[in-house]
């Protein structure tokens, strides 16, 4: 697919130039916690979760590789290390490296059921612009991916306990963005939520910690009714896939100031 070269400047600059950020600690089991590393690649952020073996939320996109791989060795993990590769969803620029990641550290992938179809196919769905904005940007949008077949799958109505990899939490499935989005729901009310919400604006050029609506959601009604069941949790921290993270406080200011048609 064409993509402006302006565009991928652009994208590279917003989501390239800042380099891995501590920006939690995340809830180990039994006590404890552990470091939570924000990694702003091109396209996306990828969360390293420092717990029993290392833990990755989310996967980059095609070509991220050796930039994944210099901010793990910035905090002192080998690729090889990674042990658990959770997805938020089956699109290009989440899933892009899980396939590498379950070669050379035969990490365990794990993926919504309702993702799988994208996944197999290695290739995003139809995104559905919420405004403007994302209708203009979706032909510039990366899509395609390695083929992926996950360890893991999590269906709606189900969770997956975190214990055995060392955290106090669990994911649990929240179609919405996609039919097979998942969200990494810590003990201490943090989540890792992917694209539910959108981090300020330009991929978290501006505004960062400012949420926003994402600029493609399968299902903008049901996605407004799971940051609504995550803010009735009490989750007072949103780590997002672009952008962020942000307070419960400024979600529970975003809900209240924005409508979505049914």
């Amino acid at each position: 697919m064409n993509r402006s070269p302006f565009l991928i400047l652009a994208l590279t600059f917003v989501l390239g130039c800042a380099g891995p950020t501590v920006v939690g600690r995340a809830p180990l089991a039994p006590s404890g916690s552990a470091e939570i590393v924000q990694i702003p690649l091109r396209l996306s952020n990828v969360f390293l979760i420092r717990a029993r073996t290392p833990i990755l939320v989310d996967a980059g996109t095609i070509g991220d590789l050796d930039d994944l791989e210099a901010a793990l060795a910035e905090r002192g993990v080998a690729t090889s290390s990674v042990r658990l590769v959770i997805l938020t969803h089956g699109h290009a620029d989440h899933a892009g490296l899980a396939a590498d990641l379950q070669k050379i550290a035969r990490a365990t992938v794990i993926l919504g059921a309702g993702d799988v179809p994208l996944a197999a196919a290695g290739h995003n769905d139809d995104l559905r612009p919420t405004g403007f904005a994302g209708a203009i940007l979706k032909p510039f949008i990366t899509s395609i991916y390695p083929e992926l077949v996950p360890d893991v799958t999590v269906r709606p109505g189900d969770s997956l306990d975190l214990a055995p990899w060392g955290l106090a939490g669990k994911i649990v499935a929240m179609p919405g963005h996609t039919p097979g989005s998942l969200v990494v729901l810590l003990a201490d009310h943090t989540a890792f939520v992917g694209d539910m919400i959108a981090g300020g604006d330009l991929g978290g050029l501006f505004f960062p910690h400012s949420p926003r609506e994402h600029l493609y959601q399968a299902d903008p009604v049901q996605n407004r009714r799971n940051i609504q069941r995550l803010l009735d949790l009490g989750v007072t921290k949103f780590y997002l896939g672009h952008g962020g993270p942000v307070t419960g406080e400024a979600v529970r200011s975003l809900v209240a100031r924005t409508t979505v048609a049914p």
